[in-house]
């Protein structure tokens, strides 16, 4: 019995060893086996030729993956996996295509039976629609002749002035009644003048009051948001004269020059006649293009014409990445104390 029991656990250890094993060789090519790129470009004028033709290729693990990108091609990019593709971008479009081109020919193939069942159906439809809207044409009835009479000699009825009356009182708030005698009412009208001209000069400075209120009001906030803006520069500006960022830009200067190495390719070459129309022009493309020979050297090649105005060449970059300097990369900048503490200064965790 104890014997089938380790049998048993020593095939587990082997089964769970086998798939550690696999997932170990996995990761490692994942970061450590490199993507392979290659790009050429063209580009030759002419009746007939594209604008330019791009072929572009990547492939990882010997070509165990490999992406094609082709234009202008029948081919516009292309997936390959175990030499399996598994998809192909104008495939999908030629379907979408085939699948409108039939939609639209039944839309067009219908049966002559069918029309004249839906102009019949239109033309019942129609006749309910005019069956359920009210005759608007009738000559109304002697009863709404005599009510409508009747409202409007209420409406005559109404007197006018009680009307105006009315307005007067919604408009005027404790309107008191006018009193008796000449003398009188011409107290009563200067007196009311007087209240009128006392009320208009008391809403005037209370407006003059509220905008010199509101003039103070955006002031302080204005002054307040200056001092706010000026602390907060004075602060940042500490903040970048501290040691944590000067060590911090060391580090992540160097880090970015590996990345630069990283992703420099590693053949460049390009074959270029370039020509502007203008020979004054072009001889400045040259003289450019002279100054950064020492940068550039037999790389790039470019040739003048002084005649046509076109631009035409070949240009081929190749070049691989790989996953795990961008790894250590991320690894080494995450784990320095400089940069984690210039992140909290910058967050205003830490003064």
């Amino acid at each position: 019995m104890l014997h089938i029991i380790l049998l048993i656990l020593k095939i587990i250890g082997i089964i769970l060893l086998c798939i550690l094993g696999v997932l170990l060789l996995a990761i490692s090519c994942a970061f450590f086996v490199p993507l392979r790129y290659r790009i050429e470009v063209f580009r030759e004028e002419g009746e007939g030729n594209p604008p330019f033709v791009v072929h572009a290729k990547v492939t990882w693990l010997l070509h165990l993956v490999n992406i094609l990108l082709c234009y202008p091609a029948d081919v516009y990019v292309r997936v390959r996996i175990f030499l399996f593709t598994l998809f192909q971008i104008p495939e999908a479009e030629k379907k979408q295509t085939k699948e409108k081109s039939e939609r639209k020919k039944k839309r067009k193939k219908k049966k002559p039976g069918e029309t004249d069942e839906n102009t019949a159906g239109k033309e019942v439809e129609q006749a309910e629609e005019e069956q359920s809207v009210p005759d608007a044409g009738k000559v109304p009835d002697a009863e709404d002749k005599s009510s409508v009479d009747t409202s409007l000699e209420q409406v005559k009825t109404v007197d006018p002035e009680n009307t105006g009356e009315t307005k007067d009182t919604e408009n005027t708030q404790e309107a008191a009644p006018e009193p008796s005698g000449p003398f009188r009412k011409w107290i009563y009208k200067i007196s009311q003048k007087v209240r009128n001209l006392l009320n208009k000069i008391r809403q005037f400075l209370d407006r003059i009051k509220n905008a010199f209120q509101n003039i103070l009001y955006t002031i302080r906030h204005m002054c307040d948001k200056i001092k706010s803006t000026s602390n907060t520069i004075q602060y940042y500006r500490e903040v970048l004269q501290s040691d944590a960022f000067q060590h911090s830009w060391e580090l992540c200067k160097g880090q970015i020059g590996i990345l630069l190495r990283a992703l420099k390719p590693d053949k460049f070459e390009a074959d270029l006649i370039v020509g502007t129309g203008d020979p004054a022009s072009t001889g400045e493309i040259l003289a450019v293009y002279g100054m950064l020979y020492p940068l550039l050297g037999e790389h790039v090649r470019i040739v003048g014409d002084f005649e046509q105005a076109h631009v035409e060449g070949h240009l081929f970059i190749k070049g691989k990445i790989r996953a795990f300097t961008f790894l250590r990369v991320a690894w080494k900048v995450y784990r320095n104390k400089d940069i984690r503490t210039l992140i909290k200064l910058f967050k205003k965790e830490a003064v």
